[in-house]
């Protein structure tokens, strides 16, 4: 009833004057006739209202129709359609509107095309990046008897750093991907490990840090490229921010309460209680005085593949307390 009157309302105000003028007229005229005239103009309004309302009624349900087409397909059919149903003052608005919302379309089609380019260019950079690296490898294996202890260990150092920063890339720009393709597989966790932290070998006798395992022989399903991406990240964020003095480095996995729960602890400053919900943060390096020259991705990406696959990723315990630094995966 509401929504009637609120709909006929002016319509209902227009035929009660018109009536009692009506009504007025007849009774200067012919006062007799007053009764059957009122009557007709009783039922002459009513009918009129009906159908007026009715008549309304049909005319926005068609409105709201175009409206959903347009807002389901914005195009020039559908705005025309929806334009030819609006009263004659609110199209030339209608139409201001549509030509700027097709103007910022393409303007962020243009964007997104152009980012899309840029992630390609990265993409294909990245790639091929890895064939000097892998030909300085090479050069390195073939030739290390050649060089002193010292610069094999400087070049190794150089070389894990360089590689570690370009396949950070590589997986920042597949994360950037509409659509990432994920392999899942039984993956002995503990071998895993194991293979990531030979590769770190140079990294960790050029800081002198003491890597202490307990890698029990526990199997996950995972993709196992992207695991070892972020076994990397976890190791390189531990390396980076053990103590300076008889750093260390504890790397264990264990079954709890039907989980595999992979722990990377390092003894250094930690993280300050008011930096810790944010620890995941892009581009978040925190308060502490060591941590200003960090980027804030490594522990991002880890987070955000960590989401991807169904693999939950947080701080041990103490981490927040100054207690060292400790993240732990809890595989499903």
């Amino acid at each position: 009833m509401k929504n009637l009157l609120h709909k006929t309302g002016h319509w209902l105000l227009l035929f009660f004057i018109t009536d009692l003028i009506f009504f007025f007229v007849t009774w200067l005229l012919t006062p007799g006739m007053l009764k059957s005239v009122g009557l007709f103009l009783v039922l002459f309004t009513a009918i009129a209202l009906v159908a007026g309302y009715l008549m309304e009624n049909r005319q926005q349900q068609k409105q709201l129709k175009a409206l959903d087409n347009f807002l389901e397909k914005i195009d020039e059919e559908s705005f025309l359609q929806l334009s030819a149903l609006m009263k004659a003052p609110l199209q030339p608005a209608m139409k201001q509107l549509y030509d700027q919302f097709t103007s910022l379309t393409d303007a962020m089609n243009e964007k997104q095309l152009s980012l899309e380019n840029y992630r390609d260019y990265i993409e294909a950079w990245t790639h091929e990046m890895k064939t000097p690296l892998s030909l300085a490898a090479l050069v390195m294996g073939n030739h290390s008897e050649e060089m002193s202890p010292y610069v094999r260990s400087r070049m190794g150092y150089v070389f894990h750093l360089i590689s570690e920063d370009v396949e950070r890339i590589l997986y920042y720009a597949r994360l950037q991907a509409d659509h990432v393709d994920y392999h899942f597989s039984n993956v002995m966790l503990d071998q895993c490990v194991s293979l990531v932290l030979s590769d770190f070998q140079p990294y960790i006798e050029e800081k002198n840090i003491a890597v202490f395992s307990d890698l029990q022989p526990l199997t996950v399903v995972t993709d196992k490229k992207v695991l070892s991406f972020m076994i990397a990240q976890l190791l390189s964020n531990a390396i980076k921010y053990a103590a300076p003095h008889k750093g260390e480095i504890r790397i264990s996995i264990n079954r709890h309460s039907h989980k595999t729960i992979l722990s990377v602890y390092d003894n250094g400053k930690g993280v300050l209680p008011e930096d810790a919900p944010f620890i995941f943060d892009k581009g978040f390096t925190g308060n502490h005085q060591n941590r200003q020259n960090a980027t804030g991705m490594g522990l991002y990406l880890v987070k955000k593949f960590a989401d991807a696959m169904c693999v939950e990723v947080g701080l041990g315990e103490g981490a927040d307390r100054g207690e060292g630094f400790c993240i732990e995966l809890e595989f499903p």
